[in-house]
């Protein structure tokens, strides 16, 4: 009997299918657990005195089913599942060996003694784990469904007796006959049969269909989250003083009115040329007007020079000058103070010239 690294080999090599079941990995008619120990060591070891280390079946199962990914992203799969790893080093030579590139390989310690494999056990049919499941099991009725039965069977009851029996008929009249009568009434339970029942038979959660066990319990387990009104509910505040708060802001806006309505109304306010602005505007000079620009200097900030000579500027200054300020007349001191200058002046001319 081949050990199990020559049958993956071979099962590889002819493209075989490989079955894992459980706890078993099955080549057909001989099956291996997964842990059983290959003849494929794992990179240095059994050097310098250190023990020797075998990869296992599943580790190369596994290799082999996930040959096509990169080596970063097989170890993360292959540690998710709890799997033994494959060491870089060692992936190049094991898959050519796998692969039938090559026939041998220097990790295969063939002085080892192999596991041998066991015969693979018959699979189990579909059947044989449902069958007693399969089993029709008694029903237990309770009390709701008895009243369900009850109901639907006085339903259908009234249903087969609603046909129209002419032996109990009478004629009314020798203008209408039993079959007329009975035409009538035909009519009557066919039109009433498609009108909506207002009777308590009707109402909610009383016309319940026939359901089985299991459907019954999954709705006994329902539970409602939220609702019309459990919407429009609040947990974290109170409404209930909200009419007071209401009525109090009413009767504050009413004695406002009536304050206001005795109060004499107010004139209406005059609405100024210019809009105040605030900083500086050169457009907005007026508001100006009527204050001394120039202090004491009375400088004419609106006057001209253009096409005047100096002449005409100078005399026409003294004339502004002159308008400005009248002559006042003098006091008999300042008449006397007068008449001495005049009379100083003359002495030094008449001095000047002697």
């Amino acid at each position: 009997m081949a050990d199990c690294l020559t049958l993956l080999r071979q099962y590889n090599i002819q493209k075989k299918e490989i079955v894992e079941r459980e706890s078993l990995i099955i080549f057909d008619q001989i099956a291996f657990p997964r842990n059983a120990k290959t003849n494929y060591l794992v990179y240095r070891t059994g050097q310098g005195g250190t023990p020797k280390e075998y990869y296992t079946l599943e580790s190369l199962v596994f290799l082999l089913k996930n040959v096509g990914i990169s080596h970063p992203l097989y170890v993360q799969r292959a540690g998710s599942q709890n799997i033994p790893v494959i060491k870089f080093p060692d992936r190049r030579g094991l898959l050519a060996f796998l692969n039938g590139e090559v026939d041998s390989s220097p990790s295969i310690d063939k002085s080892v003694h192999l596991e041998m494999g066991i015969p693979a056990p018959a699979p189990k049919r579909p059947n044989e784990d449902s069958h007693f499941d399969s089993v029709k099991k008694p029903r237990m009725e309770n009390e709701d469904m008895i009243a369900d039965k009850q109901r639907l069977a006085v339903k259908l009851d009234a249903k087969k007796e609603g046909g129209a029996i002419t032996d109990q008929i009478r004629s009314l009249s020798e203008t209408m006959s039993v079959e007329k009568i009975a035409s009538i009434k035909a009519k009557r339970l066919a039109k009433k049969r498609a009108t909506i029942k207002t009777d308590d038979d009707m109402s909610v959660g009383q016309d319940r269909l026939f359901i089985d066990d299991t459907t019954r319990d999954i709705m006994s387990k329902e539970r409602i989250h939220r609702t019309r009104a459990t919407v429009l509910q609040s947990t974290g505040k109170s409404f209930s003083n909200i009419l007071s708060i209401l009525q109090s802001v009413k009767a504050r806006d009413e004695g406002k009115m009536d304050s206001s309505a005795k109060q004499a109304q107010p004139e209406e306010p005059k609405h100024s040329r210019n809009p105040p602005s605030h900083g500086y505007n050169r457009y907005d000079q007026e508001r100006f007007k009527g204050k001394e620009e120039t202090g004491e200097f009375k400088i004419e900030t609106t006057g001209t020079f253009h096409g005047m000579t100096l002449k005409s500027v100078t005399e026409t200054m003294s004339q502004v000058k002159a308008q400005q300020a009248p002559l006042k007349p003098a006091t008999p001191l300042e008449r006397v103070t007068a008449g001495l200058n005049r009379a100083k002046l003359l002495i030094t001319h008449v001095q000047r010239y002697m």
